[in-house]
């Protein structure tokens, strides 16, 4: 059997320190490839670009798509103006995602969105967020579950995780109103929407982070990339 794979559309970092300081580096953070390989699928990592031809050339290639997590959306996205918790923004990501995301969904490429990944999803399909929530950034480590989450018995999150799960927490946006096409699939103890889904258009989405938890051998999490790489083949 062949193994599918799978294109994580990247990040830019803005080095801190060093002998470059402003440095931009594309980049994912390395558990996303190891929870893809270890999953049964090939990482690669496709750059913040401009040019739909160069991304559509790129997401051809590919069996499938994950939009990884990184800065706060751009809100003049979505109709909105910055909050003064606003995160830090750079909208030739976002753009980017804009872009990757239309192309998978005209491609029939299953997409998996992960934390900011999801919101794009959200934004980019017509739907909003919150700009800033409380008390969904744990200080503990990234690979261990902080909260639970309730499943919607009528979603593929539910035949893979089944009616509830522990995960992790690393965001301070989330979904407000939702994209027309999607459909909340989970939600946290204070109501936040915790992940998201169109099966016809085998649109995945979740506000945690899997890949940190598969990455470090959680048994739960890899069964969760395993099922999105098997929706691939």
């Amino acid at each position: 059997m062949k193994k599918p794979l799978i294109a994580i559309a990247g990040n830019i970092l803005f080095m801190e320190g060093g002998d470059m300081p402003g440095l931009p580096r594309d980049y994912v953070n390395r558990d996303y490839s190891v929870s893809v390989k270890n999953s049964g699928g090939i990482p690669f990592i496709i750059p913040t670009q401009s040019g739909i031809d160069d991304i559509e050339r790129c997401i051809s290639f590919s069996d499938g798509l994950i939009l990884s997590g990184g800065y706060d959306i751009s809100p003049d996205l979505y109709g909105e103006s910055p909050d003064e918790k606003l995160g830090f923004t750079l909208k030739d990501v976002d753009l980017f995602y804009k872009d990757a995301i239309d192309v998978a969904i005209r491609m029939h490429k299953p997409i998996l969105g992960i934390c900011k990944g999801m919101q794009a999803l959200n934004v980019f399909l017509g739907g909003t967020l919150y700009q800033d929530i409380p008390d969904h950034v744990q200080k503990t480590p990234r690979n261990e579950a902080y909260h639970e989450v309730k499943i919607n018995q009528n979603s593929f999150l539910f035949h893979v995780l089944g009616c509830r799960a522990e995960v992790n927490s690393f965001h301070h946006q989330a979904v407000k109103d939702i994209a027309p096409c999607l459909n909340a699939v989970a939600v946290s103890s204070d109501g936040i929407i915790e992940a998201v889904e169109n099966p016809e258009l085998s649109i995945i989405g979740v506000q945690w982070h899997p890949e940190m938890m598969a990455a470090a051998g959680n048994a739960v999490m890899l069964g969760f990339f395993r099922r999105f790489i098997e929706l691939c083949l």
